[in-house]
């Protein structure tokens, strides 16, 4: 599931001003006259991100501090897991008074759709395929897919990703919408390397205050 600070950083850079994250702005109530929804690309904010992380990270070092260093722990042989790590050795090597209702996978369906039809934003994170369908959003929703199911193609019979909404029939009613793959898997990759500076500068001030520690009781002595 993405964390909270990630589903807030899409959703900030989201409602930007079209000219800064290259999106249409459109408000979520719709006139009757309309189009299918902006198809949020996490491949474009993510770059963004990382760009700024690359920023971030050279004046870091030029500082002379060390360059930071993410470890990743992988458990077992999931291939979605290991397309995951991959995902993120990449990109190192590049580098509100609303109501929030949370169900789960176990939640029956007819009392989900209770609480999606009131939503403004919804975001999925349930592993389940074709869970949320567009008779389940209110007309100009943002829908975050954070879902991701590895399923066999009924056309190819090869195995492909999706995510828990049925993309091509919400996009048609839905505001704003993420794609799986290309929505928030980027996101979350670009986030944790963000995440990544941003911890190793605290090391690096908790440190500073270890070393002045001696010398603030050295000062107050004398």
């Amino acid at each position: 599931m993405a964390a909270p600070s990630l589903v807030f950083t899409l959703a900030t850079r989201l409602l930007r001003p079209a000219q800064s994250c290259r999106l249409r702005h459109r408000p979520f109530h719709l006139s009757v006259v309309r189009n299918e929804a902006v198809v949020i690309s996490g491949r474009k904010l993510a770059q963004q991100i990382k760009q700024e992380v690359r920023q971030e990270v050279e004046e870091w070092v030029a500082s002379g501090n060390k360059r930071p260093h993410l470890s990743v722990v992988l458990v077992g042989e999931n291939p979605a897991s290991h397309s995951y790590v991959l995902n993120k050795t990449r990109a190192a090597a590049e580098v509100g008074d609303a109501t929030v209702t949370i169900s789960h996978r176990y939640t029956p369906k007819e009392q989900l759709k209770k609480h999606t039809v009131l939503a403004d934003i919804v975001v999925s994170a349930a592993g389940i395929p074709n869970l949320i369908t567009a008779d389940m959003i209110k007309e100009g929703a943002a829908v975050i897919d954070v879902g991701i199911n590895r399923i066999q193609d009924p056309i190819t019979a090869k195995s492909k990703l999706v995510g828990d909404v049925d993309f091509e029939g919400v996009r048609k009613k839905a505001g704003y919408i993420t794609p799986v793959p290309g929505g928030v898997g980027p996101m979350t990759v670009a986030m944790l390397m963000k995440n990544t500076i941003i911890a190793a500068k605290k090391v690096l001030r908790l440190e500073e205050r270890e070393v002045l520690k001696p010398k603030e009781r050295g000062a107050a002595t004398n």
